[in-house]
């Protein structure tokens, strides 16, 4: 009868045509009721105590007007049934749903849109140009449970300067990988140098205030890839996923966070010291990169010369 109903609507058949060609009389057809029609007679006597308690209190939701209608009138109905009726009766819900605050910071780089990327226009040549960070999640315990990994690398000489493993993903699991990321880069060149970049897309974690506050007070430029292209940010694309790949069934065996975080600082310190990268001479990031200092003062020696 539904179907009925659809194709005589929709001026597909005549109710005549479709009456027969379903095999149904055009009496059944006038008489037979709507099932939209048979589930609002059905509640047609509470139309009025819901429309009271909505001219009343037009800040209620489905919740609050089934509460109400059970407290004031002692009329008990599912909540499900009664949204239905909202719906069946146009009694749209007035209130407003209050969405999420946008930050000053958020709020620039829209602004900016795509000149926010300083990476994308800026020629990366040697170490200590530009850092790159992003968050991935880790699934161990046998798939039980999840951590997330941030981590702050280097974008052209490949070490991971920084990195931080958290139970969930707030501010202070990117803070924290920064914070260790400077600390290393102090130790290797005595200071943060000039000009140095850091890069990420622009998930809540890098544009908070948190973050944002560590990063510029370090006196480090921002920069952040346009949002959903990961493109723009595929170093740590790759690394996350050579990371995982390799080491996904390791993962999956820890039971425990503290577990979790030796291991990941064993493959860290592994890929830092050990793994050979071919766009980096087939040397490991931090054996590159000590060349690279010690190159610098030799030719900075000979220029005082």
């Amino acid at each position: 009868m539904e179907f009925a109903r659809e194709q005589a609507s929709a001026g597909t058949f005549s109710i005549s045509r479709i009456c027969r060609l379903c095999g149904i009389s055009k009496n059944t057809y006038y008489h037979h009721k709507h099932q939209d029609e048979c589930f609002i007679e059905k509640y047609e006597h509470i139309k009025k105590q819901v429309k009271k308690i909505i001219a009343k209190n037009s800040a209620y939701g489905v919740k609050r007007i089934k509460q109400a209608l059970k407290d004031k009138y002692g009329i008990d109905i599912g909540r499900d049934a009664l949204g239905r009726l909202l719906k069946l009766w146009s009694l749209g819900l007035r209130r407003k749903l209050r969405g999420a605050k946008k930050s000053v910071v958020k709020a620039i780089l829209e602004a900016l849109a795509d000149r926010v990327n300083l990476l994308i226009r800026t020629e990366i040549s040697a170490p200590f140009q530009a850092i790159t960070s992003d968050i991935t999640e880790i699934i161990y315990n046998h798939g039980r449970s999840k951590a997330y990994l941030a981590v702050h690398k280097d974008c052209f000489g490949q070490t991971v300067y920084g990195w931080a493993l958290g139970q969930t993903m707030e501010a202070e699991l990117v803070v924290s990988s920064f914070r260790k990321a400077a600390t290393a880069i102090k130790k290797l060149i005595k200071k943060l140098p000039d000009g140095l970049l850091c890069h990420s897309d622009q998930g809540s974690q890098y544009t908070s205030y948190e973050y944002v506050d560590e990063v510029l007070k370090n006196k480090i430029a921002l920069s952040y890839s346009t949002p959903g292209v990961p493109t723009e940010n595929p170093g740590q694309e790759s690394f996350f996923g050579r990371l995982k790949d390799e080491c996904k069934d390791e993962f999956r065996e820890m039971e425990t966070f503290e577990e979790l975080n030796k291991l990941i600082a064993k493959k860290i310190g592994y890929y830092n010291n050990e793994r050979l990268h071919t766009s980096l001479c087939l040397r490991a990031p931090r054996k590159f990169t000590l060349d690279f200092i010690k190159n610098s003062t030799a030719v900075k020696s000979e220029a005082r010369n």
